[in-house]
């Protein structure tokens, strides 16, 4: 949503933390080099369905993995993307239901000032913060803890995480 996540998550690769990409902008992105309809603009229910096919694959990889795993997106998020695309969302729930990720989720929240549009990100600032907003409350809805990430450094925000994960895994 362009709240400095990439960032952070590339941040915590380098400390050797697993950090699983976004499904939306890999979709994005192979779609688009080949020319294909599973885009928002052209077809937002194939688009949604690509990310639950990649988020699916992601989950299973990990799935019981022993290392901690931060995942960029979730489950939950695909029902999102179906509320703005204004696409039926009763498979992503019953998805969110059968793949369970960790009960704590990370959010970043909008953040105006570090906000860009890309190649993949095309919504407006102000379109990107009503999806966040209505993908936390998916969030909490379904029954997830969250933690906010504040809007500081990326140092600042990187031991943010590193010191929550450490409250979760201690014994």
């Amino acid at each position: 949503m362009g709240a400095g996540k990439s960032t952070v998550l590339a941040k915590l690769t380098e400390l050797g933390y697993t950090c699983v990409a976004e499904p939306a902008r890999e979709v994005l992105a192979e779609q688009r080099k080949i020319g294909g309809n599973g885009v928002p603009e052209k077809d937002p229910q194939l688009f949604i369905d690509l990310m639950l096919e990649k988020t699916i694959a992601q989950y299973e990889k990990y799935c019981g993995s022993d290392a901690v795993v931060i995942f960029d997106r979730a489950m939950p998020d695909l029902t999102g993307y179906a509320d703005l695309l204004g696409v039926n969302n009763g498979k992503y729930i019953n998805a969110s239901g059968k793949y369970l990720f960790n009960q704590n989720v990370f959010m970043f929240n909008g953040w105006c000032e570090i906000y860009v549009n890309d190649d993949e990100r095309k919504m407006s600032y102000e379109l990107a913060e009503k999806f966040g907003i209505d993908v936390k409350n998916i969030y909490t809805d379904s029954g997830y803890t969250i933690h906010d990430v504040p809007n500081v450094s990326v140092d600042e925000r990187v031991k943010f995480i590193v010191d929550k994960l450490s409250e979760f895994t201690s014994c």
